[in-house]
């Protein structure tokens, strides 16, 4: 008996307690392989894969720097101060998000390869097999690149609200 690959670049069938299910979208952390088969990604990120999340990661540095210089005027020792407790709140918030991405509790990230353009819009790749209902299986097919480029900035904004509020203000 051979069973019936699914439809589009992105449906997958995902192993439940030794069987394959139907077709659908893979779970978090999982993408298809040429058998339509949901797979754990257990590759290592690749240059362009951490070019990327290093760019995501100085992206809210710069940007608390940028800030800091336009609100403060003139150079100030206050200035300084605020430079690296900016540096410590993003290199904090980038070792939080490590920790709690997949595997948890580690500071390493599992990957998924990015093989062609279309896996950063899964969304734009659902299957409509009989031209009437859409089969959706929109997934991270990049994981983690884009679950942890919205993570971080949402623990940076995180410190931002609990560091400025509950130290910077007692200082200055």
């Amino acid at each position: 008996m051979s069973v019936k690959l699914c439809p589009g670049l992105y449906c997958g069938r995902p192993r439940l307690n030794l069987t394959e299910g139907e077709c659908g979208v893979c779970p978090r952390g999982e993408r298809t392989d040429g058998e339509k088969i949901c797979r754990m990604c257990v590759e290592s990120p690749e240059l362009y894969d951490w070019l990327y999340l290093g760019f995501m990661a100085l992206l809210p540095l710069v940007l608390h720097w940028f800030f800091i210089e336009w609100y403060s005027g003139k150079k100030s020792s206050s200035a300084l101060f605020q430079h690296i407790t900016a540096l410590f709140e993003c290199s904090a918030a980038a070792i939080v998000t490590l920790l709690v991405n997949d595997p948890v509790g580690m500071l390493s990230i599992r990957s998924c390869k990015v093989q062609m353009l279309s896996d950063w819009y899964t969304m734009l790749y659902n299957p409509s097999p009989d031209y009437v209902t859409t089969l959706h299986c929109t997934q991270e097919a990049v994981y983690p690149l884009l679950c942890v480029s919205i993570h971080y900035p949402g623990v940076v904004i995180g410190y931002l609200g609990c560091l400025h509020v509950g130290f910077r203000n007692t200082v200055f």
